[in-house]
C-alpha cells in the first residue's frame, strides 16, 4: 500500500514517518510481547479459541479455505461458515513454514500488525494535514487506551483488524477527494472490501464510502471522469458482489453442514424488556469495557469542538463530516439490531461505534492541529500527558483482562496428553465446560465439549454421547472427576484410566458404534 503513490515513496526519508512508525513498533512490542505465544486467554476465551481452531483445522486440514473448520464436531465434520478467515488461513500458512507451533504467535502477530498499520495511518492522516506530531499520535493512543480495543487487538478476532484497515481505506480515500487520483480510490476500493469480508458489519461503512462518493461526483463533477465513473461503478458493483458471494456461501455452508459456531443472524431489541435489560447492562458495567473515563470525556469534548468549528468543518474537512453522520447512523442501527448481544460480546462495538468515535477525534485533532505558536507548545505537551495516561489505562486494563485463568487446569494439555500415549488423531470429550473450541484447543485435539454437573454425567450418557462421533478419551478436571466417582460406582466399568495428573483422562472401554 506504501507505493501507490509518490508521496509514500519518499516515506523512507521522512523523520517524523519514520518516527511515528518507530514509536508504534515499539508500543506494540511493550503491550502485546509478553503474550505473543500464550493462548486463548482473558476476556472471551472461548471466541479467541473459535478462531484459533480454524488456523489449527486449515493446517491440519489441507489449508482448504472454501470449507473452514474448527476443532468442535458440532457440526458435521466440524466444517462452518464465518466471516472471512483470512487472518487464520494466512496464519496456517505462516505454519506451514515455521511449524504447527509457530500457528498461534503469528496469529497474534497477525491481528497485533494490523492494529499498527491502522494506528500509522491514522497518524498520517492528522500530520499530513496539520504537521502536529503529537495530535497525530494520540488516534493510536486513544485505541490502545480504550479496554476492548486494547485488549482484542492483540489476539485473534476480526473486529479489530476489520477496523484498521477502514482506517486505511479512509486514509486513500480522503487523499482521493482532496487530490483527485484515482488510484487513491482504487486502493480505498480495495482495503475498504477486505475489511467488509473480514467483519461483516464494515461493510456498512464500505456503502457509506461508496455512497458519498457517488453523491459528491454527482455535485462536483470534476473528481471523475466519464471513465473513471464507469470503473468506479463497475468496481463498486464487484466489492459489492464478492461481500454479498461470500455471504451466501457462509450461509450455504452452515445450511449444508448444520453449523452455528459462529453467529449469522441479527439479534434485535425486541421490545421494553430486551431495551431495559441492555441499557442495564450497557450503564451498569459495559460502559467501563469499552472506554476510560478519560476517553468519555475526550469524546464530549470532541463533540463540543465540532460544534464549535462548525464552519471549518464544513470548508475544509467536509468528507470526514460527511462520513460522521453515516457512521452514527450505522451505530444507532446496529444497536437495535444487534442489542440484544451488546452485554454478551463487547467486542461488538469495536467496528460498530468506534469508527464514529474516532472520525469526532479525528476531527477535533485537525481542527486544533492548526493553530501554532504558543498554542502549538502548549498543545503538543498537553497531549503528549494525555497519550501517556491513555496508554498507562490501557496497559493496564490489558493486564487486568489477560489475568483470566478459566482453563489453567489444561494449560499444555496437549503437550501432556501425548505424554501420556493420547493419539493426536483421537477424538475426545471435555467435561465441565459449555464452550466448544477452546478447550479442545488447549488439548490440541477434535471432538466435543459437554457442560453437565458431575451428577448428571452418568457413564451410560457419556457412552452413547461419545459413541456417536466415535470419541474416544474423556478429560475432566480433578474436582469434576472426584464428583464423578462419588455419583457412579459403575465408572470402572465403562472407563478405564488414562492419566491423573494434572488433569484427569478416561479412555472408553466399549468402542462399538451405536449403529
Amino acid at each position: 500500500m506504501s507505493f501507490f503513490s509518490s508521496a509514500n515513496r519518499q516515506l523512507k526519508t521522512h523523520p517524523y514517518h519514520i518516527g511515528a512508525a518507530v514509536f508504534f513498533v515499539a508500543l506494540g512490542a511493550f503491550f502485546y510481547w509478553p503474550f505473543i505465544t500464550a493462548m486463548p486467554s482473558g476476556m472471551h476465551s472461548w471466541a479467541q479459541g473459535d478462531r484459533l481452531a480454524l488456523a489449527i483445522n486449515f493446517y491440519d486440514y489441507g489449508f482448504d479455505f472454501w470449507h473452514p473448520r474448527t476443532s468442535s464436531l458440532v457440526s458435521i465434520g466440524g466444517i462452518t461458515g464465518v466471516e472471512f478467515p483470512i487472518q487464520a488461513y494466512l496464519a496456517a500458512l505462516i505454519g506451514g513454514v515455521f511449524g504447527r507451533d509457530a500457528i498461534n504467535p503469528a496469529f497474534r502477530l497477525l491481528d497485533i500488525a494490523c492494529a499498527l498499520v491502522g494506528f500509522f495511518y491514522l497518524f498520517r492522516l492528522v500530520f499530513e494535514r496539520t504537521g502536529h506530531f503529537v495530535a497525530a499520535l494520540l488516534p493510536a493512543c486513544f485505541l490502545l487506551g480504550s479496554p476492548v480495543v486494547g485488549f482484542y487487538s492483540g489476539n485473534y478476532l476480526p473486529d479489530p483488524a476489520s477496523l484498521a484497515l477502514s482506517f486505511v481505506g479512509y486514509y486513500y480515500w480522503l487523499r482521493f477527494i482532496e487530490h483527485r487520483l484515482f488510484r487513491d480510490m482504487l486502493v480505498a476500493l480495495a482495503v475498504l472490501t477486505l475489511a467488509a469480508l473480514i467483519k461483516t458489519t464494515t461493510a456498512l461503512f464500505l456503502a457509506a464510502v461508496l455512497g458519498l462518493t457517488l453523491v459528491w461526483g454527482f455535485f462536483e463533477p470534476p473528481l471523475m471522469n466519464g471513465r473513471q465513473r464507469r470503473w468506479f461503478v463497475g468496481l463498486a458493483a464487484v466489492s459489492v458482489g464478492l461481500i454479498v458471494g461470500y455471504f451466501l456461501h457462509n450461509q450455504a455452508l452452515n445450511t449444508y453442514y448444520q453449523s452455528w459456531q459462529f453467529l449469522a443472524q441479527l439479534m434485535p431489541i425486541k421490545d421494553d424488556d430486551s431495551l431495559h435489560t441492555v441499557t442495564r447492562a450497557v450503564r451498569g458495567w459495559m460502559w467501563r469495557e469499552y472506554g476510560t473515563v478519560t476517553q468519555y470525556r475526550m469524546l464530549l469534548a470532541s463533540a463540543a469542538l465540532l460544534f464549535v468549528f462548525a464552519r471549518t468543518n464544513l470548508r475544509r474537512f467536509l468528507p470526514l463530516v460527511l462520513l460522521l453522520l453515516p457512521a452514527l447512523a450505522i451505530g444507532y442501527t446496529f444497536f437495535w439490531m444487534m442489542g440484544e448481544q451488546l452485554p454478551i460480546h463487547d467486542y461488538y462495538v469495536i467496528a460498530s461505534f468506534v469508527p464514529a468515535a474516532l472520525l469526532l477525534l479525528l476531527l477535533a485533532l485537525l481542527n486544533l492541529g492548526r493553530f501554532g505558536g504558543w498554542f502549538r507548545w502548549v498543545s503538543s505537551v498537553g497531549l503528549a500527558v494525555l497519550c501517556f495516561v491513555l496508554l498507562r489505562d490501557g496497559y493496564k486494563h490489558l493486564h487486568q483482562r489477560m489475568e483470566d485463568d478459566t482453563y489453567a487446569w489444561l494449560q499444555e494439555g496437549g503437550a501432556r496428553l501425548d505424554e501420556s500415549g493420547v493419539p493426536k488423531k483421537a477424538m475426545v470429550l471435555i467435561l465441565g465446560t459449555e464452550v466448544i473450541n477452546t478447550p479442545l484447543v488447549y488439548a490440541d485435539r477434535r471432538g466435543r465439549t459437554l457442560s453437565a454437573v458431575p451428577a448428571d454425567a452418568t457413564p451410560q450418557y457419556l457412552t452413547e454421547l461419545m459413541a456417536r462421533d466415535s470419541l474416544e478419551y474423556v478429560l475432566m478436571p480433578q474436582d469434576f472427576y472426584t464428583g464423578m466417582v462419588q455419583h457412579h460406582t459403575t465408572l470402572p466399568t465403562a472407563f478405564a484410566p488414562v492419566m491423573q495428573q494434572p488433569f484427569v483422562v478416561l479412555r472408553r472401554l466399549d468402542m462399538r458404534q451405536p449403529w
